[in-house]
């Protein structure tokens, strides 16, 4: 079984996903990766009843990005290593 990561699109490229947080609730996706079913699940789960805004932490962009209304939410899975 492969591990992986969540990465999502900011600017010009894919980061990998370290926290997501909208103010009440927060997803650490696991540092070292998970299974495709359980990152899929967590991300999913995080974001359906989110449509509007949140902060997205990554390794690239540790400070945070904020996410807001009709910004495109590209998100995919890559393998962790």
């Amino acid at each position: 079984m492969q591990l992986l990561h969540i990465e999502v699109w900011i600017g010009d490229g894919w980061q990998r996903v370290t926290r997501l947080d909208d103010g009440t609730r927060e997803y650490f996706p696991p540092a070292d990766g998970d299974t495709d079913d359980n990152q899929a699940q967590g991300l999913e789960d995080f974001l359906k009843d989110r449509p509007e805004t949140f902060w997205v932490e990554t390794t690239a962009s540790p400070e945070g990005v904020f996410f807001g209304p009709g910004v495109p939410r590209l998100f995919r899975l890559v393998p962790a290593g």
